[in-house]
């Protein structure tokens, strides 16, 4: 069982979710990162949601349920702290725009990675076009899609070490080995819900998606950032696939990351040398006001 995460520093925190099937380990590079820049940083794990060990048979709650967790963690946070950020990666990116949304001017600013509003990436197998039917014959919910090369990350050697976890555990880095129908479709309907409330996103947000994102291409960051009533930043990968805060960028993905919110953020006063990306090679920034 995997437990939340918290590396403690200054008054100011950021709220990270990880993506579905998943848990914190996908995001502690980040968020130590962030913590040596002087912020708070909380990886939850939310039952019903993240991986719980339990393989194929690992239990899922309604999306509902996700989000009302999701609410909890922010409030305790913005309890606590002066401002609290919102992000999170793949479904967990979903997540922290549907909680921004809801939260409106309370949330300081958002951290999109590897937005999923739709499963359109290259490596997906054919079949999974027919995920929708899965909730509607008899135990369909129950089927399980069993996670493939490439594992959401161009780094080969991370790749194969991650295919090994897989093998032995079912879980890995990079999350579960399986994906339950179940719980693809609750994040189907987490989307559905969340694209309507994008207008409702008033903070600055920043949006990192990868060119070659194997499971949801850059469209869905473009969406948000047409759609946000919110200045927005977009950041587009050149050596990543989906598991950008894994993969070769992690370093660049943190940079930007510590950018955006020494931009955004009020009272920051970090030292200028940190208030920006050591190298924006391969990175192609679109900053898109509205």
């Amino acid at each position: 069982m995997y437990k939340p995460q918290t590396f403690s520093a200054g008054d100011q925190a950021i709220l990270l979710f990880h993506g579905l099937s998943s848990s914190p380990l996908e995001l502690q590079m980040i968020g130590r990162g962030l913590q040596r820049a002087g912020y708070t940083v909380h990886l939850p794990h939310l039952p019903g949601y993240g991986d719980d060990g339990g393989g194929r048979r690992r239990h899922v709650s309604h999306w509902r349920d996700w989000v009302g967790k999701a609410l909890d963690e922010f409030d305790r946070l913005r309890e606590q702290h002066s401002q609290v950020v919102v992000g999170g990666l793949c479904i967990g990116a979903v997540l922290a725009l549907h909680v921004a949304a809801l939260r409106g001017q309370e949330a300081a600013a958002v951290t999109a990675l590897s937005t999923t509003l739709e499963y359109d990436g290259w490596s997906l197998p054919w079949y999974s076009v027919f995920l929708p039917l899965a909730g509607l014959v008899p135990l369909g919910h129950r089927y399980s899609f069993r996670e493939r090369h490439p594992y959401g990350v161009k780094d080969a050697r991370l790749r194969e070490w991650i295919a090994r976890q897989m093998e032995n555990t079912e879980s890995s880095v990079a999350g579960a080995a399986t994906l339950n129908a179940r719980g693809l479709l609750e994040a189907r309907r987490l989307i559905r819900e969340t694209r309507r409330l994008l207008p409702q996103v008033v903070s600055p947000t920043l949006l990192i998606h990868a060119l070659e994102d194997d499971m949801a291409s850059p469209r869905s960051a473009e969406y948000v950032a047409r759609h946000i009533a919110a200045q927005s930043r977009l950041v587009l990968l050149r050596d990543s696939y989906h598991m950008i805060t894994l993969d070769q960028e992690k370093g660049k993905v943190l940079a930007e990351m510590r950018a955006f919110l020494a931009d955004t953020i009020v009272g920051d006063q970090r030292p200028a040398s940190h208030q920006r990306p050591a190298s924006r090679d391969n990175v192609i920034p679109f900053t898109l006001a509205r």
